[in-house]
């Protein structure tokens, strides 16, 4: 679900740029910005100062969009066209972290807390003249919720146990929506994107909807609520859009924003052109990988541009034992040794290890001082819902040394063996394609071979890798990461609970193997029944102390993210989070034109 301005710049502008090859024209008559004289009551009137209406935002993508429709899209670039074309209900706020109205103008919440009305905002037009309404959201919800030939998974973010949510009309700007149980994050995940009825219901009715909105659809029959819409896509080089003359959001004098002429997205070789294309002044903005940081720094001033310490990444680097208790079904064979299992299910061989993990020398050796050190499921960039109080691993082999002989290890020969006399060794797997875990896991084999732990490390496709950890099982470390973004907690719902594909330490477990995962089980439910933030955010601190205590997945490091902005841009409003772009509200900003 990407239908917020945030999640879309969040895709995009941590994409690398490429320079522009052609030119745009400005519009050359007054009537091509004309905007339609502004009557209705309840738009809202940006509290920015007033802008310079003209000129362009060009960003990136690394890949084209597989499909314009929002409904069906996974992959990051089409998402973000949905959030460009079709807004939703709602969207978070990235600087308040907030969920808060879109297109409905408010709503109101039942005393049970599962009935929830939603006040559309009148007046609205889709770009092609049409006017918006309740059945516009109602078309969009049976949509995505009811009709069984629409296969998309926010069907799954929009239930409760498997239970649909009821809705209905109240008339046209007032639509009601029940859930079955309390279900906290309904209001961030009803933000899905709102498509139009008299383009699509015929498609619906006649089994064709997942085909439609495919990348060849002509740009007019793709209408838009949002502050942009489509105005060319070249396959393998770049998306156009164009202002929506119909967009509803205000500038303080009455107009209609956005400010832009034209917002483009450019399909990138790679990040290396991408930053030499930067440089030279073609693009408006980048985020910069730890390596190129220095060079960008230098040329700042001379190239006309600033470069901005972000903060930590909301996304999380860990290692993991494999747990599983299973066997192969063809072999018959346990998963996992048996007395690897021991020492892998063991929490003071887990913790021993974290103990051994020099995080300050990764930070220095592989991301050049610009990284933080981790120890559980939230990085410091959710600010929301991070805990910082959770136990910490600080580099200390006297801890670790004797954290193992208290699990019955000992030292023989320089090797570290069990009780059983089975010397310590183990297989990592991690992907090759990322350089920046094969450097991290080289550290780690040497940190533990201080203790006497003899870690290999096996490099595999991402695909093989995945097969691994989630089908085969057949593996006994794995060095990944997790990307962030989220926020809300229930988006982890899939890698806490012991029932989870993402659990992926012991997934899918029928009923959870330890007391500690039993109380993460309870304590994700339970924040999911209230719409008391106090009351979740208790909760879920509670996750990420038992995430730390009992080292699950031992977590490393998370990265600095740095970002380069060309200078002159205007109303910028600083995000609460270093995975939302600067330019998030591209509806507002604005840059002096020549």
């Amino acid at each position: 679900m990407y239908n917020s301005l945030g999640r879309f710049l969040n895709c995009t502008l941590l994409l690398a740029l490429l320079a522009l090859s052609y030119c745009i024209p400005r519009d050359p008559a007054p009537q091509t910005r004309a905007r339609p004289p502004v009557t209705e009551a309840g738009f809202p009137v940006s509290d920015l100062p007033q802008g310079q209406f003209g000129g362009r935002l060009i960003l990136s993508q690394l890949s084209d969009p597989r499909t314009f429709n929002p409904i069906i899209a996974e992959d990051a670039a089409s998402g973000a066209i949905g959030g460009i074309l079709f807004p939703g209900l709602t969207r978070v706020n990235p600087v308040t972290l907030e969920p808060e109205p879109e297109l409905a103008e408010r709503w109101e919440i039942s005393e049970d807390q599962r009935s929830f009305t939603f006040y559309l905002r009148r007046g609205l037009t889709w770009s092609d003249g049409h006017p918006f309404s309740a059945d516009d959201v109602i078309f969009s919800l049976d949509t995505v919720i009811q009709h069984p030939s629409v296969i998309t998974r926010t069907k799954t973010f929009l239930s409760v146990d498997g239970k649909k949510f009821d809705f209905e009309k109240i008339d046209d700007y007032t639509i009601r929506i029940t859930t079955p149980d309390i279900y906290a994050p309904f209001l961030i995940f009803i933000g899905t994107n709102i498509i139009p009825k008299h383009i699509y219901e015929q498609h619906l009715q006649d089994g064709t909807f997942m085909q439609q909105m495919g990348i060849n659809t002509p740009p007019h029959k793709l209408p838009s609520l949002g502050p942009f819409r489509l105005m060319r896509f070249v396959p393998g080089q770049r998306i156009i859009f164009e202002r929506n003359p119909y967009y509803w959001t205000l500038a303080p004098d009455g107009s209609r924003l956005p400010y832009l002429d034209h917002l483009i997205l450019n399909t990138a070789r790679d990040a290396n052109a991408a930053f030499i294309q930067f440089l030279s002044g073609k693009t408006d903005a980048e985020n910069i990988r730890p390596e190129d940081v220095p060079m960008a720094r230098r040329l700042a001033e001379r190239r006309g541009f600033s470069v901005i310490e972000r903060g930590p990444s909301d996304g999380t680097s860990f290692l993991w034992f494999n747990q599983n208790t299973g066997t192969n079904p063809n072999t018959g064979q346990p998963l996992v040794s048996p007395h690897k299992l021991r020492w892998f299910r063991d929490t003071r061989f887990r913790q021993a290890v974290s103990y051994a993990l020099d995080r300050e020398g990764i930070i220095q050796s592989v991301f050049m001082g610009m990284a933080v050190p981790l120890w559980s499921c939230e990085s410091p960039a959710n600010v929301r819902w991070f805990n910082p109080n959770v136990k910490s691993f600080p580099r200390d082999l006297a801890r670790a040394r004797a954290l193992l002989a208290d699990a019955g290890f000992k030292q023989q020969g320089g090797t570290l063996q069990d009780s059983e006399g089975h010397p310590v060794e183990f297989t990592l797997i991690t992907n090759k394609e990322n350089t920046l875990r094969s450097d991290i896991a080289v550290v780690l084999a040497n940190n533990l071979a201080e203790l006497g732990i003899a870690m290999r490390i096996q490099l595999l496709d991402f695909n093989a890798l995945i097969g691994r950890i989630s089908d085969s099982f057949d593996y006994e470390a794995c060095l990944l990461g997790l990307t962030g973004g989220a926020s809300d907690p229930s988006s982890a719902l899939d890698t806490i609970s012991s029932f989870g594909r993402m659990h992926l330490w012991f997934p899918q477990q029928k009923t959870p193997s330890t007391e500690a995962e039993a109380r993460m089980d309870e304590l994700m439910q339970l924040q999911l029944r209230t719409l008391d933030y106090n009351l979740r955010k208790r909760y879920y601190d509670e996750v990420q102390q038992i995430m730390a205590r009992e080292q699950f997945f031992i977590y490393l490091v998370t990265p600095t993210v740095f970002g380069a902005l060309r200078d002159g841009w205007q109303n910028l409003r600083p995000p609460a989070t270093a995975g939302t772009s600067l330019l998030w509200n591209h509806d507002e900003i604005w840059r002096p034109q020549p």
